[in-house]
């Protein structure tokens, strides 16, 4: 059987959510995320990025910081559910003006490592997800 995949007890992960407003949906990945196995979801910034990288005041950035995480599987599917939900949500309520062009996405950070998670995933960003996994296997796997 293969080792999970970890960044360690009490490892802290940075989530950049970008997209359209997160707030109504956040307390459900902070849960998702807490269930996941996080000891800690603190939310420490929410911004504009800038203009040329938003459609029409739609996209911001939030980011929580995750703390205590040693499954790091477990966090990138709780993100993966979360964003599938933020998309089953928005299907059902009216779409503001240019929301078409707006894809939410979560970054995640670990260290320098970076993976970009969008839903629903092609095959390339599931290769990468994997790639990233493994690079956080106890045993080096």
């Amino acid at each position: 059987m293969a080792a999970e995949p970890t960044v360690g007890a009490g490892s802290t992960l940075e989530l950049a959510l970008h997209g359209p407003d997160p707030e109504p949906e956040l307390a459900a990945l902070q849960q998702a995320l807490t269930a996941a196995g996080a000891a800690s979801v603190d939310r420490v910034r929410l911004t504009a990025p800038a203009s040329d990288q938003r459609v029409a005041e739609l996209v911001q950035v939030c980011t929580l910081l995750v703390g205590g995480v040693v499954d790091v599987v477990a966090i990138v599917e709780a993100v993966r559910g979360w964003l599938a939900g933020r998309r089953e949500a928005a299907a059902r309520r009216p779409a503001p003006a240019g929301a078409d062009d707006v894809v939410p996405s979560v970054v995640i950070t670990v260290g320098d490592q970076r993976l970009e998670i969008t839903y629903p995933s092609d095959r390339a960003q599931s290769d990468a997800i994997a790639r990233f996994l493994d690079l956080h296997r106890r045993d080096g796997r």
